[in-house]
């Protein structure tokens, strides 16, 4: 049998190479045009060998993806002796040879490069980067990151030049102007008001109730404070002091002398229009005003910042600016005056109530007091949950010189109560305060998250008036802990279940109200997003106990939304926590709250598809586009005529269809309302989008979920499928036709014309019954949210109706029928659709790996395995060795044959079982060996080189243990090893593959001795400083300079040999060595001292 020789990969974390990067460029703005005058990402490679270098056969890329350079144009891939060449990190292979297939994560991550033969001979890891800024080697072929610094002047292709980062007012219209800065820090003073500045704005903008505020965009105003007019073509606004170009002018517009030019902060980005958009440019970005790092910033057509100004949080409908027309103070309006003079300001808003007790739970009463940081005040305060005014309670009112003239006495809370209190100026010289909200919940307890809301009418939407009122929103752990609170919108969600007494609502944080711009708060555990404008709030909408009629379990949707997500389906959920809810301090039931998936926030925070590159359809009885544009649904269309009149069994074609269309998407959406018995989708709940950024994911279209509560036998039948038992067969969507008129019914049905994706559908039907949808996981899932809500069920009872056995035997008939169908009803309906035969596999791993099967990963620790496939349908393999193997697979029992047994990826194809498959990871014998030729007997710190030789052309892998690989050269089969501070033995073990793909591994056994000096390793030197000059060296006498005693110094080269070595000592200032005789080329200076080994990477020109 050919034994298959797998060659594990070994990054070091120190490469040395002819070739290194001497900058990167990873948060690119407007600097740096490639050659097609469009701004990348870039790295800069520099040679530092002695002779040309051509980089056909390099792969260079981040550790998500690159490209192999390849071999067409010598001329333009060939870097000279000591030249630079630049590679874009654009994702745009067309444009070049110089062009990766990766773009570079201002985030940081990971650069690499793999030479011709394999050795990764690059490989660097860098943290955030900032926007127009590099990151470079200074001088030029330093090893990274020593010497390397951020520069202000990117130079790709060109000699480094330092520019360094200095904060400070870089405005040279500021008072307190610093000349030396580079980075704009936010403490500008402008006290001039002459020619063009910002006169007003506005970023609270509603209708009067405090809603639709979509329709209402933020403005600024301009005004021309000079007797000359300005033409504002070619300036520039921005809401980021660190981008201050974000968005320009880029037409003619005339502000005459002493007047006023209205702009809209609306993210639409367009100038006039034709007066489409209110007759005023659109910029590119909105406002948040309750955002800490949000400003207004005016630059000229020079680049250089004008004025700007933090915002400031204003209340409803407020707006801030001068006081008068270009003064130098500002006030808030509470009747803004876009386009006009600027009248009748107040200062600023009362400071806000401050509660002595904290927003949470208590057992017992509390006492409650208030106060403010003001004086000469009234505070007023509601326990109802409606906005305080002056006609609620006064708490105390309190004299110019901070005497209590009235009140002042806690206030008692005995039971669960919001308190809302507000600060009136006596004097009207300040407008009310913000209101202060906060919920005291008495001898409650709670074992999920606990939402609490408040406002005037959010009890009268509850319910079941169909309005949109403002209020309060709370939310807190299970220990009672606030997580987050803002003020927003609530509306109507939910259309069969709006009929029932325990109503869901939909709430979007409202920024415009000056309380916060979202809910701030990782508060879904299976997602690491922060921040949340929009989220759904249900009481289990259709399967809501007691109020749904048939078994109702208060879980349908979100079990079905989680069982997708924990199986990684191909689709978008609604990601789900279970919580409680309380309204004005009432209890109001078990609810769960949800992840908006048709949200821009959603598509731009996880796909970065936002404004303007969305196009997301939805089917509810009607189709509409409910993000996109007057081309969505006809670009839709288009696509389903495609599929459903081209014959997809053409190559072409299919491929056609899978570039813009995840057909994998579509298959999970199939499978999975198709085995959970969905009786509403397609022409009701059905939601499909796609990203058109080019830059984002998801860029085909894919498929949302949205409610699934109609399932598993439960509530009504809107679809019309034939069959609504835990007997219905997989291909009944098929039968169905094309409800909803979409086409989604017969594009599955046109696909499965092609053989290709047929199999892929049979074997994710499988992969899923095998795992997710399987009765074991499916039931473990479902208890382990029920387990959840359980506790919390009999005060949902309590306040609802309804009985704990009742809902408990729901649950039960829930899990018959979810038994019923997982069991045998899948199996025998796959075979009588598909026309297949069961078959029954089992997979066992001998040895130290994993095996991919399918989308199945499987490993030592969960095999042996068995699950379902099917007859005639190929099973893809992958085999995954831990260490150096050799490798096969073997089938030992059934009728079955594997595509070729040594290759790690293949296929399995089964005729009839059941079939046992062996994936056989056998460790390469360790034979001790002297062709490993280099030091056995070491001391801790050095460097040594080790070289391997049988006689006959090898593939060689090295692995160490108690040392680290400096670097690898594929040319004479050498390694350079430094040896760990503190080992005592080490391990060298090569593995060899012969002409036949046989792999043996050689090992040879390392002493490793104490220092006989007392270097205490390269951690004790972090502090000291030295240097060498110059470098790169032209001559031979190089200086070294160092602040501690030296002892030797050693040159290595490129194949770890020992080229020069100088014993000395330095007590201070410098020392001088001759590298006469020493090749031109890159070289390591290893550094003795008697604390510790330094190293400095060198180059002779």
């Amino acid at each position: 049998m050919r034994l298959y020789t797998y060659i594990l990969l070994l990054i070091p974390f120190f490469t040395f190479s002819q070739i290194q990067i001497n900058e990167f460029f990873a948060d690119n703005g407007e600097c740096c045009l490639d050659d097609f005058d469009e701004p990348e990402d870039f790295i800069e490679i520099i040679n530092l060998s002695a002779e040309d270098l051509d980089l056909a056969g390099y792969y260079f890329g981040d550790l998500n993806g690159g490209t192999v350079i390849a071999d067409t144009d010598p001329g333009l891939t060939t870097i000279p002796s000591g030249g630079l060449k630049v590679l874009w990190f654009d994702e745009d292979l067309d444009q070049g040879l110089l062009h990766i297939d990766a773009k570079l994560n201002n985030s940081g991550e990971s650069i690499i490069c793999i030479n011709p033969t394999g050795d990764t001979i690059i490989n660097i890891s860098y943290s955030e980067q900032y926007e127009d800024i590099s990151f470079a080697s200074f001088p030029d072929g330093q090893v990274y990151d020593i010497g390397w610094d951020l520069t202000m002047c990117p130079s790709p292709g060109e000699s480094n030049n330092f520019c360094p980062m200095i904060e400070g007012c870089t405005s040279p219209n500021a008072d307190n102007y610093n000349p030396e800065a580079s980075i704009e820090n936010g403490t500008c003073i402008f006290s001039n008001t002459e020619g063009l500045i910002i006169n007003e704005y506005g970023a609270s903008n509603c209708n009067n109730q405090g809603s639709e505020c979509g329709d209402y965009e933020d403005w600024i105003e301009l005004y021309n404070n000079s007797a000359s007019s300005i033409d504002l073509n070619g300036f520039y606004l921005s809401d980021k002091i660190s981008s201050p170009t974000k968005w320009q002018i880029t037409e003619s517009l005339v502000i005459e002398p002493y007047s006023y030019q209205l702009i809209y902060l609306s993210g639409i980005n367009q100038m006039n229009a034709n007066g489409q958009y209110g007759n005023a440019p659109h910029t590119n970005f909105k406002l948040s005003q309750t955002r800490s790092d949000e400003y207004l910033v005016l630059t000229n057509i020079e680049s250089q910042i004008i004025f700007y100004s933090n915002t400031t949080p204003n209340q409803l409908n407020h707006s801030r600016g001068r006081v008068t027309d270009a003064a130098v103070d500002w006030g808030i309006f509470t009747s803004p005056s876009p386009g006009s003079s600027n009248q009748n300001s107040k200062p600023a808003y009362t400071s806000a109530p401050i509660f002595d007790f904290s927003p949470g739970f208590y057992e017992g009463q509390i006492e409650l007091s208030i106060s403010t940081e003001d004086t000469g005040v009234f505070i007023y305060y509601s326990t109802n949950g409606d906005w305080p005014t002056d006609d609620d309670a006064l708490y105390i009112e309190i004299d110019t010189d901070g005497s209590i003239l009235q009140g002042g006495d806690p206030i008692i809370i005995n039971e669960t109560s919001v308190i809302r209190a507000i600060v009136y100026d006596k004097l009207n010289n300040n407008l009310p305060s913000f209101v202060e909200t906060n919920t005291y919940f008495i001898n409650s307890s709670h074992t999920v998250n606990v939402i609490s809301i408040a406002g005037d009418q959010v009890d009268n939407l509850l319910n079941g008036n169909q309005i949109k009122p403002i209020g309060s929103f709370e939310m807190f752990d299970e220990n009672g802990d606030l997580i987050d609170e803002a003020t927003g919108e609530f509306n109507e969600h939910g259309n069969d279940s709006w009929a029932y007494a325990q109503r869901g609502f939909d709430y979007i944080t409202r920024d415009q109200h000056g309380y916060n711009y979202a809910i701030r708060n990782e508060i879904f555990r299976e997602k690491n997003r922060d921040e949340f404008q929009r989220l759904i709030v249900k009481a289990a909408a259709n399967d809501n106990y007691p109020f749904t009629g048939g078994a109702p379990a208060h879980i349908r949707d979100s079990y079905i939304q989680s069982l997708s997500q924990v199986g990684d389906l191909r689709l978008d959920e609604r990601t789900h926590e279970s919580c409680v809810l309380y309204v004005n301090g009432e209890y109001w039931g078990v609810y769960d709250y949800r992840e908006k998936v048709d949200d821009l926030d959603f598509t731009e925070h996880y796909y970065d598809q936002g404004y303007g590159n969305v196009d997301f359809l939805k089917t509810w009885g009607g189709t509409w586009t409910d993000i996109g544009d007057n081309t969505t649904q006809q670009e839709w269309n288009n696509l389903r005529d495609f599929i459903v009149d081209n014959d997809m069994t053409d190559a072409d074609n299919y491929q056609y269809v899978k570039s813009v269309y995840n057909t994998g998407s579509l298959i999970d959406y199939f499978i999975l309302n198709s085995y959970v018995v969905c009786m509403d989708w397609l022409n009701w709940n059905t939601a499909w989008w796609r990203g058109k950024n080019p830059d984002g994911d998801k860029k085909k279209w894919r498929y949302a979920l949205w409610d699934m509560d109609a399932t598993f036998g439960h509530y009504v039948n809107y679809t019309g499928i034939p069959d609504t038992g835990s007997g219905a067969d997989p291909c009944d969507p098929e039968q169905l036709g094309d409800p909803g008129g979409q086409g989604h019914v017969p594009i599955l049905n046109s696909l499965f014309e092609n053989e290709e994706f047929t199999a892929d559908y049979i074997n994710r039907y499988a992969d899923l019954s095998n795992s997710t949808f399987s009765c074991d996981f499916m039931i473990y899932h479902l208890d382990s949210l029920i387990a959840i809500i359980e506790p919390e069920m009999p005060q949902q009872i309590e306040r609802w109706g309804g009985n704990i056995q009742q809902w408990q035997d729901n649950v039960q008939e829930l899990k018959d029928f979810i038994l019923e169908r997982c069991s045998d009803e899948i199996v025998s309906g796959m075979e009588e659709c598909y026309d297949v035969e069961a078959i029954t596999l089992n997979v066992i791993i001998e040895g130290q790996g994993d095996v991919q099967l399918n989308s199945i990963e499987l490993t030592p620790e969960n095999t042996p395995w068995e699950g379902t496939y099917y007859s005639g349908v190929p099973l893809e393999l992958q085999a995954v060795p831990y260490e150096l193997v050799n490798f096969y697979w073997e089938v030992i029992d059934g009728d079955a044959f594997v595509a070729n047994t040594t290759d790690l990826e293949t296929t399995l194809s089964m005729v009839s079982g059941p079939v046992t498959l062996i994936a056989n990871f056998d460790a390469c014998q360790l034979i001790e060996s002297d062709l490993i030729i280099g030091p056995t007997e070491v001391e801790e710190g050095q460097i040594s080189q080790y070289s391997f030789f049988s006689g006959q052309q090898n593939e060689l892998e090295w692995e160490v243990t108690g040392g680290e690989i400096l670097w690898t050269s594929g040319f004479d089969n050498t390694v350079a090893i430094i040896w760990d501070m503190g080992a005592t033995e080490g391990e060298i073990i090569v593995g060899a593959a012969n002409e036949l793909g046989e792999i043996t591994c050689f090992t040879t056994t390392i002493t490793i001795n104490e220092s006989t000096s007392t270097n205490t390793g390269l951690d004790s030197v972090e502090e000291v400083s030295f240097f060498v000059f110059p470098n790169p060296i032209h001559g031979n006498n190089l200086k070294i300079h160092s602040s501690v005693h030296l002892d030797n110094c050693r040159i290595i080269d490129q194949l770890g040999r020992v080229v020069k070595d100088f014993n000395f000592k330095i007590v201070e200032g410098y020392q001088t060595i001759n590298l006469e005789g020493l090749s031109p080329g890159v070289y390591l200076m290893v550094l003795s001292s008697d604390i510790g080994t330094m190293t400095k990477t060198i180059k002779k020109l």
